[in-house]
């Protein structure tokens, strides 16, 4: 019973997420919009990450443990660069597409686990891995992303927002945002893994990998709000009306992360399938709470999307 209530907290603060961060992005242009969600979000990473410097037991140095766990360094870097960059998707994409496609992160990690572990010689063949569930369920993201962006560049074609920027009505399109997210959410589970395998990776503590990609995160904010200040001549203010749902977007993240946790302590083995149609819910909240619209062949590529995230993890983890 204690595994499912977390599950279901998990699906609600993750749900909560990607809606809140599009109820973030207001209906006129708004200057360095990626800049100053990171702001608000990296005000929380430092505050998750201050929480765990000071609640920790163990001896924490922050240069020394940045060297020592290098890898978890440099995705802390290139994080906080994709992550800023990944937020244009919620200014040109509905919540209702940009969540599914996020969710794609399952296969993208799968993919590139798959390439670490042949690169290691820790498998002989890459059948090993590329079992026939995971590889359809690979084929069904593949399929339906690409689909979906060929619908949606040709919906897009003619919005007066795409005429100056063709490049948003080719390949992906607008999905390349989303996608980007989903590759440096899959790069997360491998750097992650790495760093705290204790045979082959670094045995680096748990709590270590938050408190240095939080205080990374918090530098690049600091550095985003001095230059928003130089170039609008005015100081950005995170904590207001507007911006409130940017800075709940990035808690109520940061929670899901927290029942995810517990609901993997408890049963590791179905979370991840169920956590995997969360994405189902967001598209309903993006219909119901924020009346967005899209067309039936684009829920059914969705669908799709969810379908295939589902596959991929249910045989990874089974």
């Amino acid at each position: 019973m204690m595994w499912l209530v977390m599950v279901v907290l998990t699906i609600i603060m993750w749900a909560s997420t990607g809606l809140l961060y599009k109820a973030g992005i207001p209906k006129e242009k708004e200057e360095h919009i990626c800049l100053k969600y990171s702001v608000c979000i990296g005000i929380v990473f430092f505050a998750v990450a201050l929480v765990y410097l000071i609640s920790r037991d163990e001896p924490f140095t922050i240069f020394e443990s940045a060297v020592r766990y290098w890898p978890m360094t440099l995705f802390g870097i290139v994080y906080a660069i994709v992550n800023t960059v990944s937020f244009k998707g919620y200014v040109y994409n509905e919540v209702t597409v940009e969540s599914p496609v996020e969710g794609i992160s399952g296969g993208t990690s799968t993919i590139l686990l798959i390439i670490v572990y042949l690169a290691l010689g820790r498998v002989d063949s890459i059948f090993t891995l590329l079992t026939p569930v995971r590889t359809a369920g690979m084929l069904v993201i593949l399929i339906s992303v690409v689909l979906l962006s060929i619908v949606r560049n040709k919906t897009n074609r003619n919005k007066p927002q795409y005429q100056k920027s063709k490049w948003l009505v080719r390949g992906l399109g607008t999905l390349i945002f989303p996608v980007l997210y989903s590759i440096i959410d899959a790069l997360e589970t491998i750097v992650t893994g790495v760093c705290l395998d204790t045979t082959y990776g670094f045995s680096m503590p748990e709590g270590d990998s938050i408190i240095i990609v939080g205080m990374e995160y918090a530098l690049f904010a600091l550095g985003f709000w001095i230059y928003i200040f130089y170039k609008e001549k005015k100081m950005y203010n995170p904590f207001t009306k507007k911006s409130a749902p940017r800075i709940l977007g990035a808690l109520a993240d940061n929670v899901g992360i927290v029942f995810y946790s517990y609901a993997m302590a408890i049963n590791s083995v179905s979370t991840d399938p169920l956590l995997a149609v969360y994405p189902v819910f967001v598209m309903l909240g993006g219909r119901l709470f924020m009346k967005e619209k899209v067309s039936k062949s684009q829920y059914i590529l969705l669908l799709g999307i969810v379908a295939g995230s589902v596959m991929v993890i249910a045989d990874t983890v089974f």
